[in-house]
C-alpha cells in the first residue's frame, strides 16, 4: 500500500455523557489526527472540520488505527445529522481498506488488548494521558493538550504496526506477565487490492 493514514481521535463526551456504548456516534468528536505517508506528517482536525477529516480518509489506499473500524469511524458518522446519514456515511467509510489493530491482535490472542498494554514492552514508550484525561481537557478548552496527546497515540500505533511488520511480532503486557504475541500482518496485507471507487458527495 503506497500511502497508509494512521488514524485516532477524541471525543467531546464519554459513553456515560451519551447514555451508553450504544450511542457512540452522539459522543462527539473532538480531535482527529490522520499520520499520512505521502506528507510524512501529521495532519490535525478539530470537531467542526470533520468533512474534511472523511475526505481525507478516502484518499487513503489503507486506514490503520486500534479499535477505529468499530468506535473511531462511528464517531465520525455521527457528524452528520439525521440517522440515516450517518448509518450511510458509517458504511460508505467501511468500503475502505482497513487495517484495525485490535481485531486482529484479537483473532490470535483472543480477547481485547489495551494499546498501552502493547506499547510498553514492545516499543518501551506509552500513552502520555487517556481518553477521560482528555474529556476534562475538553471541558476546559484546553484543545492544543488534547493534539499532543491524538498525536503521541496516532504515533505509538504506527510504530506498533511497523514494528509488527518488521518482526512479526508484538510483545503483550497480559494477566499472565509478559507475552510475544506471533503475527502474520504482512501475508495480511498482500490481500488487499485498492480499487477505484466512486466517492461519495459529503451532501448526497
Amino acid at each position: 500500500m503506497s500511502r497508509t493514514l494512521y488514524f485516532d481521535l477524541e471525543t467531546k463526551y464519554s459513553a456515560e455523557e451519551v447514555g451508553g456504548w450504544a450511542n457512540v456516534m452522539d459522543m462527539g468528536m473532538s480531535v482527529g489526527v490522520i499520520w499520512d505517508t505521502r506528507s510524512a506528517a501529521d495532519h490535525v482536525y478539530l470537531e467542526h472540520q470533520v468533512p474534511a477529516l472523511v475526505e481525507h480518509l478516502r484518499q487513503g489506499e489503507l486506514i490503520v488505527g486500534f479499535n477505529h473500524v468499530e468506535f473511531d469511524l462511528r464517531v465520525v458518522a455521527g457528524s452528520r445529522p439525521t440517522p440515516a446519514e450517518r448509518q450511510r456515511l458509517y458504511l460508505d467509510l467501511l468500503t475502505l481498506n482497513h487495517f484495525d489493530m485490535l481485531t486482529e491482535i484479537k483473532k490470535v490472542v483472543g480477547h481485547r488488548v489495551r494499546l498501552d498494554s502493547l506499547a510498553r514492552p514492545t516499543l518501551k514508550v506509552g500513552k502520555s494521558a487517556d481518553g477521560l484525561q482528555a474529556l476534562s481537557w475538553y471541558k476546559e478548552g484546553r484543545i492544543d493538550l488534547i493534539i499532543a496527546y491524538c498525536k503521541q497515540d496516532v504515533e505509538v500505533t504506527r510504530r506498533l504496526f511497523e514494528h509488527a511488520l518488521a518482526h512479526n511480532q508484538l510483545v503483550m503486557d497480559g494477566r499472565s506477565g509478559l507475552k510475544t504475541v506471533a503475527l502474520d500482518w504482512a501475508a495480511h496485507l498482500s490481500k488487499l487490492t485498492p480499487a477505484p471507487r466512486e466517492q461519495m458527495s459529503l451532501f448526497d
